[in-house]
């Protein structure tokens, strides 16, 4: 059967047996029984091993990617970091080895000049030496900086170990729960507070097998959930998005296809576990970004 044959037939059958409502009737594939779901959720952990000693956000409070959410002990790592940038702006050795090449070279130079004038002032031995001593002065600015050099890279160590005591937060969202108080030892990987990013919702729902064959990503939707009360000009708010995803295996047990779509919560109307009735226009794809919007939804 061929899809435009298989979307006609769909269509006809969808019109028969939707609820009463515009938005019922308009044509596509209604997905009933959806579920929405946050999909930034994490609960962010620890790497080292130590005790908290600050926490600066509650629950239900906004954050920001990067915001200082928690602190664990430091005092040695931050010791060490100063020891580490003392070392890296010592460049008394190198500025040694700048001077002690300046004298090697000259003496050696002096010495090459009066041989030329008075050939046998200096014996062959003796300018192999200085010249030798010339030449190690040369390398000894090179360990230097090179020294100086580790040096930095151990001061760079020091501020990436003294960050893993700093939990910050990986991304926009509100705070779900604080796993840790004041004073509580942590262990590397044990998680300190747990943050969601509720701005955009997965929608997901399952379709038949035919009706899995129209649906492609980009496909626009329309999501209404279950239980928002209408407005006061008895419009209930619907919600716009695209399908992120048609998965390519078919349930065994139910013989259906799973699909979700990404749906933009901008008023922060969308909860987590809500239930929720989908539209999917199998018929043009979507690039845009989604909306929330509002019309006449199904009881």
């Amino acid at each position: 059967m061929s899809r435009c044959l298989l979307f006609a037939v769909w269509t006809v059958a969808a019109l028969v047996c939707a609820p009463a409502g515009s938005w019922a009737e308009e044509p596509g594939v209604h997905v009933p029984n959806c579920r929405v779901s946050v999909m930034q959720r994490a609960a962010v952990a620890g790497e080292k091993l130590g005790v908290l000693t600050e926490v600066l956000f509650r629950e239900g409070e906004m954050v920001r990617k990067g915001d200082l959410v928690a602190r664990l002990r430091d005092q040695a790592a931050r010791q060490s970091l100063l020891i580490a940038r003392k070392e890296a702006a010592n460049e008394i050795d190198l500025r040694f080895a700048e001077k002690a090449s300046e004298l090697a070279t000259l003496e050696y130079s002096k010495a090459a000049e009066l041989n030329r004038d008075v050939p046998g002032g200096h014996s062959e031995l003796e300018i192999r030496k200085l010249r030798l001593a010339a030449e190690r002065a040369v390398l000894q600015i090179q360990q230097a900086t090179f020294r100086l050099e580790l040096a930095d890279l151990r001061r760079r160590e020091a501020e990436v170990a003294l960050e893993s005591f700093r939990i910050t937060a990986p991304f926009d969202g509100v705070v779900l729960r604080v796993h840790k108080q004041l004073g509580e030892a942590v262990h590397p990987g044990d998680p300190l507070i747990e943050i969601g990013n509720f701005s955009v919702m997965r929608v997901e729902g399952f379709v038949s097998v035919p009706e899995s064959l129209l649906l492609r990503k980009g496909n626009p939707v329309t999501v209404a959930v279950t239980g928002l009360e209408a407005k006061a000009d008895g419009q209930r708010p619907y919600f716009t998005g695209r399908v992120t995803f048609v998965d390519p295996v078919v349930n065994e047990v139910s013989q259906q296809v799973r699909v979700w779509a990404e749906v933009e919560n901008r008023e922060d109307l969308l909860r987590d576990g809500l239930t929720a009735v989908m539209r999917i226009d199998p018929s043009t794809r979507s690039t845009g970004r989604p909306a929330a919007r509002t019309a006449t939804a199904p009881e």
